[in-house]
C-alpha cells in the first residue's frame, strides 16, 4: 500500500510489476547482494532509471537543455527567422527586400515611420505595389514621384541614398545596401531615417551665410565708393596745406603755422585710413605700422588740444592727466594717434553737454596706460567685448540716434594689438559712463633688441625726433570741448 494517496492531478501511476518480479527501489539489493550487479553499472555510478520512466535529474542519460535553446533552435531551422529578428531590433525604420523586388519583412519603425495603414501588409501578396503607391502618394513633389517610382519597378538606376521631400513636411532619408554576395546579391536592405530637423538646421545655415556674404559685398562695396569719393577732396587738402607751409609762399604767423601742420597731418591719416578701407572691408591686415620714437605724454596732449579746437565752442568738459615726462615708446605715431583719437571722440559723442570726459596716462608697471572715462550712457556689460569687431554698435547707441559705423573701436584695438598692447572697456566705477584702458608695453614691439652707438638707451632705438613735431601748447588741466579751456582760437 502507497505511503501516500496518489495525486489525482499528477501523472498516472506506473502499473506493478507482476507477482515474483523483485524489485530495485532505492535502497533495495537485487540479487548477488552487491549495488546495481547485473546491470553493467559501476558502483557509485547513480541510480538506475526503469524501462520507460522519466530520467532522473542529474543523470547522464540525457543531457540538460541550455538556456535559449529553443529560440536558437528555432533560428537554426528558419534562416527566415533570424534576419526578421534582427530588423526589428534596429532602431532605424528597415525593410528587406528580395531580388525579387518583394518586401519579405519590414519592422516596426519602418510602420511609424511611413505611417502605414493597419490593413496594408508590404509582404502580402500585392503588398509591394500597394507599398510603393502610398510612398509614392507621400512625396510632395511631382519629379520626386516619378523617380521614385521608376527606380522601384527598375526602369533606372537606384541611388544608394536619396532625400524624399513628404507633402507633410517631413524629410525623409532612405539609404540602400545590397544584401548577401557582391556579384549576385540576395536583395536589399532599406533603412529609412527622418532628417527634417537636419535639413532645417542645413537650410537656415545656408540661409546666414547668403545673409554674411551680401553683408560682406555690401561692406566691400561701401569701401569702394568711400575710398572713391575721399581721395580727391583728400588729395586737394593736402596740396593746398602743402602749399601754405612752404616758405615761398610768404611769412606765416605761429598760430597758422600750427593749425596748418595739424590740418596737414590729419589729412595725412585721413587719406592712409582712407586708402586702408577696402582691406579693412575684407577683413585683410591692414598696412604694416611704421616705428618711430613716440613720447606719450605729448601725445595725449596733442589730442586732446585738437577735440578742444574741433568742438565747436560746445562739449562735454575735457581734463587732461598727463606726466611731465616718462620713457618714451617705439611705435607708429600715425596709428596711435588715431587710435586715441578714436576714443576721444567716441567718449564726447556719447556723453551729455553737462558731462565730463576724462584722459589721462601714467608710466606703471613697465608700460605706459591711457585711460578714457566719460559719464555718458556706457556699455552694456554683454557687448563691452563686442564692440571691438567691426561694424558692431551697442544697442543703446543705435536706439539713441548716435552716428557711427562700428568701425572705430575696433580699428583702435587693432592698433593696440600691432603694438603688444591691449584695449579694454568696463564700466566706471564712481557712476554712470564707460572706462576705457589703452595698455602699451615698453619699449614696445618694433624696438632694436641689440642697441649699438648713437642708441637711445630708453627705448634701444636710434635717437630721431619726435613723431608728428609741432605738437602746440598743453589743453591746461580742463577745458570745454568748445575752446574755452585754454586752446588756441
Amino acid at each position: 500500500m502507497p505511503d501516500h494517496p496518489p495525486d489525482p492531478d499528477g501523472p498516472p501511476a506506473p502499473e506493478p510489476p507482476p507477482a515474483g518480479t523483485p524489485r530495485h527501489g532505492a535502497g533495495a539489493r537485487p540479487p548477488g547482494g552487491e549495488p546495481g550487479a547485473g546491470s553493467g553499472a559501476e558502483p557509485g555510478s547513480g541510480p538506475v532509471a526503469e524501462p520507460g520512466s522519466e530520467p532522473v535529474a542529474g543523470s547522464s542519460a540525457e543531457p540538460a537543455e541550455e538556456p535559449g535553446s529553443e529560440l536558437g533552435a528555432g533560428l537554426d531551422d528558419d534562416p527566415g527567422a533570424l534576419a526578421r529578428a534582427v530588423l526589428d531590433a534596429l532602431p532605424q525604420a528597415a525593410a528587406l527586400v528580395g531580388a525579387d523586388r518583394r518586401f519579405h519583412h519590414v519592422n516596426r519603425r519602418f510602420r511609424e515611420v511611413l505611417r502605414l495603414p493597419d490593413d496594408l501588409d508590404p509582404t502580402a501578396p500585392g503588398g509591394t505595389g500597394r507599398l510603393l503607391a502610398h510612398v509614392a502618394a507621400l512625396l510632395a513633389r511631382p519629379g520626386d514621384r516619378d523617380r521614385f517610382l521608376a527606380e522601384a519597378h527598375g526602369r533606372r538606376p537606384v541611388t544608394r541614398t536619396a532625400d524624399h521631400h513628404l507633402e507633410d513636411g517631413r524629410v525623409l532619408r532612405r539609404r540602400r545596401s545590397p544584401v548577401g554576395g557582391p556579384d549576385r546579391p540576395a536583395g536589399h536592405l532599406l533603412l529609412v531615417e527622418d532628417v527634417t530637423r537636419r535639413h532645417e538646421e542645413r537650410e537656415n545655415l545656408d540661409r546666414r551665410l547668403r545673409e554674411l556674404t551680401a553683408l560682406a559685398d555690401e561692406r566691400a562695396a561701401f569701401a569702394g565708393r568711400a575710398l572713391h569719393e575721399l581721395r580727391t577732396p583728400l588729395a586737394t587738402v593736402l596740396s593746398f596745406a602743402e602749399l601754405l607751409l612752404d616758405p615761398a609762399g610768404g611769412p606765416l604767423g605761429q598760430e597758422q603755422t600750427r593749425y596748418l601742420e595739424a590740418v596737414l597731418r590729419n589729412a595725412r591719416r585721413m587719406s592712409s585710413i582712407a586708402a586702408n578701407l577696402p582691406r579693412s572691408a575684407a577683413g585683410a591686415p591692414v598696412a604694416e605700422p611704421r616705428p618711430g620714437r613716440v613720447l606719450v605724454p605729448e601725445l595725449v596732449e596733442r589730442v586732446a588740444l585738437e577735440a578742444l579746437q574741433r568742438g565747436g565752442g560746445a562739449g562735454p568738459y575735457l581734463s587732461v592727466d598727463v606726466p611731465a615726462d616718462g620713457p618714451p615708446l617705439r611705435a607708429d605715431g600715425w596709428l596711435l594717434t588715431g587710435a586715441l583719437e578714436e576714443l576721444v571722440a567716441n567718449a564726447l559723442r556719447f556723453t551729455p553737454a553737462d558731462g565730463r570726459v576724462e584722459l589721462g596716462a601714467r608710466y606703471e608697471d613697465d608700460g605706459w596706460t591711457v585711460r578714457v572715462k566719460d559719464t555718458g550712457i556706457g556699455v552694456p556689460l554683454e557687448y563691452q567685448e563686442e564692440v571691438f569687431t567691426p561694424y558692431v554698435r551697442a544697442p543703446n547707441a543705435r536706439r539713441g540716434g548716435f552716428p557711427g559705423t562700428g568701425l572705430g573701436l575696433a580699428g583702435a584695438r587693432e592698433a593696440a594689438r600691432l603694438h603688444g598692447g591691449t584695449l579694454t572697456v568696463r564700466d566706471r566705477r564712481d557712476g554712470p559712463g564707460a572706462a576705457f584702458t589703452l595698455r602699451l608695453p615698453l619699449p614696445g614691439p618694433y624696438a632694436n633688441p641689440n642697441p649699438g652707438p648713437g642708441t637711445d638707451p630708453d627705448t634701444g632705438t636710434g635717437t630721431q625726433p619726435e613723431v608728428d613735431p609741432g605738437t602746440g601748447p598743453s589743453p591746461g588741466p580742463g577745458g570745454r570741448a568748445g575752446g574755452d579751456g585754454g586752446a588756441a582760437g
